[in-house]
């Protein structure tokens, strides 16, 4: 399955953004072969003045993403996920990606079923 996961840096030890419309990178990659496939992306919503969560959504959405995994979701970004039938889990920023990955394949992770915080226009 193609993962996305919000976070900070570009390696797999780096840790999960909580933050999803305003983080710096997304990991994308095969749950199956996590190391193998890593493809580190800038976040295009990162620098927009506001409906990051929105933008980052529609991302997910065109990267054709079938998990997501970040620390929560506000309201806008949740009703496009949840449109675009991508199942959002949330993970601890003090997960480090693969810690992440393998809590997902666990089944440790809750899944993200109601929004976070807005955060408008915040960086």
């Amino acid at each position: 399955m193609r993962i996305a996961i919000s976070t900070g840096g570009r390696d797999l030890e780096q840790f999960v953004d909580d933050r999803f419309g305003r983080c710096p990178f997304f990991l994308f990659c095969d749950s199956e072969n996590p190391q193998g496939t890593a493809e580190y992306k800038d976040n295009p919503a990162l620098s927009g003045t506001g409906g990051a969560g929105i933008a980052a959504a529609e991302f997910m959405a065109n990267e054709k993403v079938e998990v997501l995994i970040t620390g929560s979701l506000g309201p806008n970004a949740l009703r496009v996920v949840e449109a675009g039938k991508i199942p959002a889990y949330t993970a601890s920023e003090s997960m480090t990606l693969i810690e992440a990955i393998t809590a997902w394949k666990e089944g440790h992770l809750a899944k993200i079923s109601e929004a976070g915080a807005a955060h408008a226009g915040e960086r």
